[in-house]
């Protein structure tokens, strides 16, 4: 026991120095990212064909890339949004744009910057607030963005157009696919529900009824009058709905290849002769 206790002592020694290492080495590439301005820099309310611009000043060793998300009470809002191809940038000085805008009705009271380096990978985030609602549709009277946005969306296209990206994104044609799969599944499932709510009987159709049960208590709340955010709710119809649909997917295959496999259904009175 008196061995292993210098033993011990070394090795912890050991991570301590490992990690202050580490840590030297990622805060060596010398990244300074500081966010310059929003558009709208006031409480607004935009059309679904509007961004909340965001500008942003940095000094970096290496390259990088920037790309805005909106935030709610802190929690990142994915569902509906669209945000800008961050363009690699070189290492320097220089003034980069980020954008996002959101297809559905959303609430937003921040806007984060994540910084990623030249594969994509998150190294460095910083928030700013943001008071900004979107509507489901487009805006009557398109708002005239700040002066140093349309400079920037030149900039922001030079680079992707005519500068070499040794890492490009691949993936988003397939994120879109998904969308447009969700948004597909939507009324998909609310035909194959009332289908098989009319045509199936005795436990086929209490099966096919444990899907609507979420929905009946968020209907309840918002019946009820409880305060839910809109883009909570729609998170909860994209991501539930293909979850309910693939519940009955396999309730329609199981039915379909094992009914007849199955003993016949127990009445609760016996039948008339």
């Amino acid at each position: 026991m008196t061995r292993l206790k210098p033993a011990l002592y070394v090795f912890g020694l050991f991570l301590f120095y490992i990690s202050l290492t580490t840590a030297f080495a990622q805060s060596a590439d010398n990244i300074l990212v500081d966010i310059v301005a929003v558009d709208p820099a006031v409480s607004a309310t935009l059309g679904n064909d509007e961004k909340l611009y965001v500008k942003v000043h940095y000094e970096t060793d290496v390259s990088v890339r920037f790309q805005a998300i909106a935030l709610l009470d802190g929690s990142p809002l994915e569902v509906g949004a669209i945000k800008n191809p961050a363009a690699l940038h070189a290492p320097g000085t220089g003034e980069a744009l980020a954008w996002v805008m959101y297809l559905n009705p959303t609430h937003v009271d921040a806007v984060r910057i994540v910084v990623l380096d030249e594969k994509w990978q998150p190294v460095h985030q910083l928030s700013h607030e943001a008071d900004v609602t979107w509507q489901d549709v487009a805006s009557a009277k398109p708002r005239k963005p700040a002066e140093w946005v349309s400079p920037l969306i030149k900039a922001e296209r030079r680079k992707i157009d005519y500068l070499y990206d040794p890492a490009p994104q691949k993936y988003g044609v397939l994120f879109d696919l998904l969308f447009f799969l969700n948004l597909a599944a939507i009324p998909v499932y609310v035909l194959l529900q009332l289908h098989m709510l009319w045509r199936y009987r005795y436990r086929w159709r209490e099966l096919a009824v444990i899907p609507i049960f979420p929905y009946i208590i968020v209907g309840f709340y918002v019946v009820a009058g409880l305060n839910i955010e809109t883009s909570i709710l729609v998170t909860f119809l994209f991501r539930y709905t293909p979850c309910a649909l693939l519940w009955l997917v396999l309730l329609w295959l199981a039915k379909r290849f094992w009914q007849h496999k199955l003993p016949p259904p127990k009445l609760y009175k016996p039948p008339k002769d």
